[in-house]
This record gives structure tokens, sequence and C-alpha cells, in this order.
């Protein structure tokens, strides 16, 4: 019997390093935050829930009529690409920005109650996600029914949802942590937002990359720093070529991904612990 309740022991104090207790604790505060985060996008609209998808067809029916009419852009089923890719920019950007102001729009939450501070911009991230998988629930399966691809190569996309997903938290938990200390960090995000979605492959291909930056046609050694110097790039790239393209990520940008959606990861929570100590004095 002893060596059965030394085992047991041991066996819970391994699974309490895997899984903190607070966090087991803390799962109905993170679910309850999460739920207000969708209510609260959509609370006193007549739509409801129906934005999700009404704000994404808008956009893309403005950038189609720009980028068809002024750039010549000929992807077939522009429209169909360009909510794809709204779908990724969506669950990344998105995803960022509400982390990096979530603390500080909590702060009475942070001052008044002991949790786990990273519930706050991890639920934000959650909610936010729940527009953008909604936004792929529509997109992919339009984009395989009207392309010609290979169908078996969606089955890259799960993988790289959570590649994306893991680089999304581990930036969102940084800038999140960072913005406590300097608010300036919410409103650069919102300064950036704009011209960093048109130097992202958002609404265009490599394939016609020359269309947009013709300058860049014969200079491979920039058109590659342009595109490895934007860190959501090959993720986008490779969710369009499975999904849109019928054609499997490059290997170079699978290894991109990996290795950003780690750093990023391992960067945000070692940041976020030495950070959060003293954000309640700060808010």
């Amino acid at each position: 019997m002893a060596v059965r309740y030394e085992d047991a022991e041991r066996s819970q104090r391994v699974g309490s390093r895997l899984i903190p207790a607070s966090w087991i604790r803390y799962w109905p505060l993170f679910v309850n935050l999460t739920r207000r985060e969708i209510r609260q996008r959509y609370k006193g609209s007549v739509l409801g829930l129906g934005w999700t998808l009404i704000t994404p067809v808008i956009m893309v029916a403005a950038y189609y009529a720009v980028f068809t009419v002024i750039w010549k852009i000929t992807i077939p089923w522009y429209a169909v690409f360009l909510f794809l890719n709204l779908a990724t920019w969506t669950l990344f950007f998105g995803g960022i920005a509400v982390a990096a102001a979530s603390l500080v729009q909590n702060a009475s939450l942070v001052t008044k109650v002991s949790f786990p501070r990273q519930i706050i911009p991890l639920s934000a991230m959650a909610g936010n996600s729940f527009t953008a998988l909604a936004m792929f629930a529509v997109a992919v399966p339009i984009s395989l029914v009207v392309t010609g691809g290979e169908r078996e190569t969606v089955l890259a996309l799960p993988p790289m949802l959570i590649l994306l997903g893991m680089f999304t938290v581990g930036l969102g938990l940084l800038l999140a942590a960072v913005n406590v200390y300097f608010r300036d960090v919410e409103h650069i995000l919102v300064a950036i937002g704009l011209p960093w979605i048109f130097i992202s492959p958002i609404f265009w291909s490599p394939a016609n990359f020359e269309r947009i930056a013709p300058g860049l046609a014969n200079n491979e050694l920039v058109a590659n720093l342009f595109y490895y110097l934007n860190p959501p790039a090959p993720f986008i790239i490779a969710i369009h070529k499975s999904v849109f393209f019928g054609v499997w990520p490059s290997a170079t940008d699978v290894i991109y991904s990996v290795v950003a959606a780690t750093v990023a990861l391992a960067a945000g929570i070692w940041v976020f612990k030495r950070l959060q100590r003293e954000m309640a004095v700060e808010l």
C-alpha cells in the first residue's frame, strides 16, 4: 500500500506540473470571459452574430473592386481567395490587437481579483478566433468547390492553423504584458494595421507579386526579405496554397512557421511571467 501511495503522490505532482491546478480552478472564468467577449461585440445589434460574415463580405467587395480594376489581379475566383485570406488575417491580427488592449480594458478585474493574468488576453483571443473560425467555415468549403486543386492538400490546414494559433497567442501575450507598462503599444498596432495588411499576401499570391511590386521583379534578395521579414506571410501563403490553390505548402514555409510559432510562444510566456508581478500596481 505504501508503494501505491507514493506512486499516486508522485503522479499527482507530475500532473500538477503539466496542468497547473490554478488553470483547472479558473477554467470557468476563462469560459465566461470568452463568452462575454463574443457577446459584447454584437450586443444590441439587430443582426447579432451575422456581422461575423457581413463585415468581411463588405470588405471583400471593396477590395475586389480595387484590386481587379486598378492592379488587374487575375486570380480566378478572386473574391473567394480574398475571403479566405481575410479569415487568416482576422485570426492573427485581430487576435494580437484584442490581446494587446485586454489587460488595460479589464484593469478593475486585474487589480481586485487574484487569478492567472494570462486568462484575460487568452480569452480575448479566443473570442476573436470565434469570428475567424466562422469565416473559415464558409471560405474553406467554397474554395474546395470552386477551385480545381487537389482536395487532399486541405489536410495541411489544421496543423497550419495550430501553428498560426501558437504564433498569435505568443505575440498576443507579449504585447498584452508590454502594453500595461507602455500604453502606446495598442495605438501603434492600430496605426500599422492598415499598411501591414497591404504588404502581407492577403490581396496577392507569390505568382502575381510582380504585378503588385514591379520594382522587385528582378531583385530576388529584396523580394525574399520583403517576404520573410513579414512573420505572418509564410502562414498566410501556406494556408491559401493548401486550401485555395490545391498545392502543398513548401518545406521552407512550414519550417519557418514551426520556428516562428515556437519562438513567439516561448517568448510570450516568458515575457508575460516576468512582467505580471507589477501589473496590478501599473494598472
